[in-house]
């Protein structure tokens, strides 16, 4: 008797330590799967910065590549301004030797004028000739007077008028030869600064296309930031499936996640993605409700996140145990937080069109073991 009592005290002793390793066991998982949901979580908002921050990068790349095209355009108008001064200032000079042969060809004939003039003089002189006082003295009368008079006067007004002549001609020349030196250097000045605006464009632009490598590596540099955070997150949720994949499942069929709503607007399967038009793969169900619905547990089961997930908008997710883990997103408000136990058909959040939506639903996921199935086998009141 007392050795049955022995051996019975024994065996219980023996269940009781299973229990509680099984318990301790069970309790050390549950701790390290919130361990690696909160780590999930973490990344997931170094994953969104990261992926707001490539964004920005593009939209500054937009912004320098635009100012680069816009003083490509200056760098050519001011090249066609320089070619323009250039072939003006060519212009000018042509005109400016044409009108020193003019001067010159003046400065000559009014030379020859002048030869002619002092020729005519000293001829006179050598060979007696009277001059004009001369000539209007040696008048025998007044009429004969007046008449040398005229004569005199036609004469010397006539040698007046051959040299002021000249002499106008000479300065028009001159003038027109000045005029035309100051246009051709106006026109070097107008180069001059037109070359120091050019080069000015293109010490700018050489600035830009530093700038745009700059960004450009820097984009390289966000990306392998991101794909490691998402590379860390997969890895993350490899952890808990491999934690999780030991538990039970302990959440029984599952009812319809939509209050009130039935219809599938998007099944699971193939389809034509409303937002990008690429034929993709649908991981779940999509279920049309105005925002605010409420979205329910499809079973009972504790919250392993809860807040934003890419293009999934605000997400709640919940484990099942035995590796099924459903995704409720989209929503336009969550009502529980990571960690809750849920019971089937508790509100978790209300329905809305976070994320990359076309209007307010639910997309409904099942996960089990990680890998996405068809939600519709598992639920009812459909």
């Amino acid at each position: 008797m007392k050795r049955k009592s022995k051996i019975l005290c024994i065996f219980l002793l023996v269940i009781l330590t299973i229990s509680s390793l099984a318990v301790s066991a069970n309790s050390t998982n549950n701790k390290e799967v919130d361990d690696l949901n909160k780590k999930i979580d973490s990344l997931n908002q170094q994953l969104q910065q990261a992926e707001k921050n490539i964004k920005q990068n593009e939209q500054k790349q937009k912004s320098v590549y635009a100012e680069i095209q816009r003083l490509e355009i200056l760098i050519e108008k001011t090249e066609y301004e320089i070619a323009l001064l250039n072939k003006d200032i060519e212009t000018t000079e042509k005109k400016i030797l044409v009108t020193t042969e003019e001067l010159q060809e003046a400065e000559d004939n009014i030379e020859v004028k002048e030869d002619l003039f002092a020729s005519r003089l000293n001829t006179m002189y050598k060979n007696g000739d009277i001059g004009y006082l001369e000539v209007l003295l040696s008048s025998k009368n007044f009429s004969e007077f007046l008449s040398n008079f005229d004569m005199v006067k036609l004469i010397v007004k006539h040698d007046v008028d051959l040299l002021k002549y000249l002499q106008a001609e000479r300065d028009k020349i001159d003038d027109k030869k000045a005029q035309l030196e100051n246009q051709r250097a106006e026109l070097i000045v107008l180069k001059g600064e037109a070359e120091g605006k050019h080069k000015d464009i293109i010490a700018s632009r050489g600035t830009q296309e530093r700038l745009r490598k700059e960004l450009a590596a820097d984009k390289v540099e966000l990306e392998k930031q991101a794909k490691a955070f998402e590379k860390q997150i997969e890895e993350s949720e490899n952890m808990i499936r491999q934690l999780q994949s030991d538990n039970e499942y302990v959440g029984g069929e599952m009812q319809w996640p939509v209050k009130g709503h039935t219809r599938i607007s998007s099944p699971y399967g193939y389809r034509t993605h409303p937002i990008t038009k690429r034929r993709e793969f649908h991981s779940g169900i999509d279920v049309p409700a105005p925002t605010g619905t409420d979205i329910v547990a499809a079973t009972r089961g504790k919250i392993v996140h809860a807040g934003n997930l890419g293009g999934y908008g605000k997400v709640i997710m919940i484990d099942h145990g035995g590796g099924i883990i459903t995704l409720y997103a989209h929503n336009s408000k969550l009502v529980v937080s990571v960690g809750d136990e849920v019971s089937k058909g508790q509100k978790v959040a209300a329905a809305g069109s976070t994320g990359f939506s076309t209007g307010p639903h639910l997309h409904f996921e099942v996960r089990k073991d990680g890998k996405h199935s068809d939600p519709i086998p598992y639920v009812k009141g459909k």
